[in-house]
């Protein structure tokens, strides 16, 4: 709790700046070889989780926050493989839930 209170006393309003303070506390602490990273658009709507298993692959967890029904979701998603096409389905994915995409259902 009192992490939680530090992080929101210094100002990270933003989620995506809340999840990154999360991922270098768990990289410190964790003194992993294969490290955590994050992302995100600003405001929040969309948040990853990511790890590099090999040079050439990528584990993505991908959160995007909706409104279905009139009440507010997280949509969660895992997506692993190469690289660059695993990141674009991922992208793909995000954006069809947010209604981005042409022909996506929100």
């Amino acid at each position: 709790m009192k992490k939680e209170r530090g992080m929101a006393e210094s100002g990270l309003k933003d989620a995506m700046d809340v999840l990154q303070a999360w991922v270098d506390q768990y990289n410190a602490r964790a003194g992993a070889n294969i490290a955590l990273d994050s992302g995100g658009e600003s405001g929040g709507a969309q948040l990853r989780l990511k790890y590099s298993p090999t040079e050439e692959t990528i584990s993505i967890l991908h959160f995007v926050a909706v409104i279905r029904e009139g009440r507010p979701a997280i949509l969660v998603s895992r997506f692993e493989g190469p690289t660059a096409e695993t990141s674009v389905q991922a992208g793909l994915w995000a954006s069809g839930q947010l209604g981005r995409r042409p022909g996506a259902t929100p």
